[in-house]
């Protein structure tokens, strides 16, 4: 009885860290499909061209700290699955 409850247990984790690892990795996808392309690139930082891609509430900075999280999350999600399939 203890083997199945377990056995069960891992599954309802397993499957919950692949639906997290999935959505996380939506978002990652969606996040930098949303951001606009750096195309000035090495020309614009030596004419003096702003830099600053990112400011402060912008959609832009809301956009990377939304890409970052996700990323985080997408990887310990990818570990959590990888560590309860070698377990069991």
């Amino acid at each position: 009885m203890t083997v199945i409850q377990e056995t069960s247990e891992q599954h309802i984790m397993e499957t919950f860290a692949l639906i997290l690892a999935l959505l996380s990795g939506l978002a990652i996808i969606v996040a930098v499909m949303f951001q606009t392309s750096n195309a000035d690139g090495f020309s614009a930082a030596m004419g003096g061209a702003d830099t600053s891609r990112f400011k402060e509430g912008s959609k832009e900075a809301w956009l990377d700290k939304i890409a970052k999280v996700a990323a985080v999350i997408w990887v310990l999600a990818c570990l959590i699955v990888a560590i309860l399939w070698y377990k069991y």
